[in-house]
């Protein structure tokens, strides 16, 4: 800053090259702290949107196979009778239905009790119970009983 400072003592001129000189080394730092910042920032969005494939998708049912729409016939049915209740299930289904109906569910229920004993497990090891801790009276007449203790024990020794 001293270098603009002239040796006449014109301090209004060297005032005004101190003041440029400040407001010069002002932008300098805000302009590197925001390019710094802009760094980190969040990257613009590409200009194409790319689509997903339907590989999930169904193929038409006038280019489907007789096999190809046997297996959708079963899909749609068991679609329906996955979500029936174990009641509507006795009532509604028979037969390779029915056992499949309570195969699956059968395998869901004891996944489910699986899981349960596993999260009972988990918060059995994360939540340990904490002793609370002893008061100062409680501190005092437990060493009064330890105390207590030592000299019947040397009391007894003593005896024999």
């Amino acid at each position: 800053f001293f270098l603009f400072c002239s040796a006449s003592g014109d301090r209004g001129a060297d005032n005004i090259a101190l003041l440029s000189t400040m407001k010069l080394v002002t932008a300098v730092v805000l302009a590197s702290a925001l390019s710094g910042a802009s760094a980190f920032g969040v990257a613009p969005a590409p200009a194409h949107v790319r689509t997903t494939t339907s590989l999930p998708a169904r193929i038409a049912e006038s280019e489907m196979t007789p096999e190809q729409l046997e297996i959708a016939q079963l899909a749609d049915r068991w679609a329906e009778i996955r979500l029936y209740s174990d009641e509507e299930a006795q009532e509604k289904l028979s037969g390779e239905e029915l056992e499949a109906y309570t195969r699956y569910h059968t395998k869901i229920k004891e996944d489910i009790e699986k899981m349960k004993t596993i999260a009972e497990m988990m918060v059995k090891s994360v939540e340990i119970p904490q002793v609370a801790k002893k008061s100062k009276t409680q501190k005092k007449k437990d060493a009064w009983a330890r105390k207590q203790a030592l000299e019947a024990a040397k009391a007894a020794a003593a005896a024999n």
